[in-house]
Formats: structure tokens, sequence, C-alpha cells
């Protein structure tokens, strides 16, 4: 009867390894779609490389990138977009790193249901 309590606890946390693994991805998926940021009417996803490339901009003016629909946008001042593009990277990491912190605090993952907060907080 051992082995068998056994083997079902192993599938109850595999199970429960796999819901958290997905509620994770969902949170990931969240926080990404929020980075973006629109500026003179078009929209730009605010990564890494957008940010570092704005803020080594030498003399911060006007400037081309490609937007998400590549399209070229001209941008008149690269300091400004910088400025857009890091207050936006922090409001989501904030965010995400507060809900991750809660993710993690469930003590059994099937205590998550879909309207937990963590999950639908956008």
């Amino acid at each position: 009867m051992s082995n068998f309590e056994e083997f079902a606890g192993q599938r109850l946390d595999h199970r429960q390894r796999l819901d958290y693994n997905r509620q994770r991805l969902a949170l990931k998926e969240q926080q990404e779609q929020r980075l973006t940021i629109t500026y003179g009417g078009k929209q730009f996803h605010v990564t890494i490389e957008l940010m570092s490339f704005l803020a080594t901009w030498e003399d911060h003016t006007d400037l081309y990138l490609i937007d998400d629909y590549d399209n070229p946008v001209y941008i008149d001042s690269a300091k400004a977009m910088h400025e857009r593009c890091r207050a936006r990277w922090y409001e989501v990491m904030n965010d995400w790193h507060n809900q991750y912190q809660e993710l993690k605090k469930v003590r059994r993952v099937g205590q998550l249901e879909p309207t937990d907060p963590v999950i639908l907080n956008a």
C-alpha cells in the first residue's frame, strides 16, 4: 500500500510542478506583452537592446527606428524616448517581480485559481 501512496504522491507533486510552471509562463507572457510603448503614434517593443541603443546615441537628438510593424519611424528625441522606455521597463519589471514573489509564496500550487490577482493582474 505504501508504494501506491508514494506513487500517488509523486504524481501529485509532478502535477503541482506543471501547474506552477504553467502559471509562471503565463505571468511571463502577460508581462512581456506589457513591454510596449507608443512614440510618435507608432508602437515599439521595449527591450534591453533598444534602451542601450537610445542611451548610447551620441547627440540624443533625432534618429530613425523600425517600429513593431517594420516601418521606419522618425524619432525627434532619443532622450525622451529612452526615458519613456526606462519608465515602462521599471514599471513592468517591478510588477512582474512582485507577482512572481506572490506566486512563489503559494505553498500548494493547487491553491491557485484562475481568479487569483497574481494571475489576472495586468
